[in-house]
């Protein structure tokens, strides 16, 4: 199957896992999933797992502690909604993992474009905040306390943020200099 018939299929999963309003079909759909990904399955398990974590159990607490305060705590809704954002986020993950997006994207030169700058910057951000772990590391003689590693993560964000608005601001106007924005 083609890259583009993929992605084309993955938006149509994610419009009906977001119709199913079932916790035990999205769970099935989630096994089905995970046995899917082949011997990919497990590293993109935890993959998902652990980007979704912080986002969802802040979600997750935050309607605790609303259905608490009203009384209201319905055990099966924070189950649907975790169970659907695990399988939304591990369909992702397998596709990507599965897929080029630029050949998928190739009938349009502007999005293949666009989607060509955006893993050029990701891969830019990574090499940033390896080259920042491996400094931080180096320099360490021992392994550092949590204060010392608050700062490293809150520098390492500055950079980021920092080459992030810079890379943008330049894409931005080389693009508008070639006419991709009309505005």
């Amino acid at each position: 199957m083609s890259d583009l018939r993929w992605v084309l299929l993955y938006l149509l999963a994610v419009v009906v896992v977001t119709l199913i309003h079932q916790p035990l079909y999205l769970c099935i759909g989630l096994i089905a999933v995970v046995l899917l990904s082949g011997s990919l399955r497990w590293r993109l398990l935890r993959k998902a797992f652990f980007s979704m974590l912080l986002f969802n159990l802040t979600v997750s607490l935050g309607y605790l502690a609303i259905a608490l305060i009203r009384d209201e705590l319905r055990m099966d809704y924070l189950l649907l909604i975790n169970s659907r954002v695990l399988l939304l986020v591990m369909l992702g993950f397998w596709l990507s993992a599965r897929i080029n997006f630029a050949n998928a994207l190739r009938f349009s030169p502007t999005l293949a474009f666009l989607t060509t700058l955006a893993a050029g910057q990701i891969r830019l951000m990574s090499r940033v905040i390896n080259d920042y772990r491996t400094a931080f590391e180096s320099r360490c003689l021992k392994r550092p306390n949590w204060r010392e590693r608050t700062r490293l993560a809150v520098a390492q964000t500055e950079a980021v943020v920092e080459q992030s608005h810079h890379a943008a601001t330049e894409i931005s106007q080389a693009m508008r200099s070639r006419g991709v924005f009309n505005d």
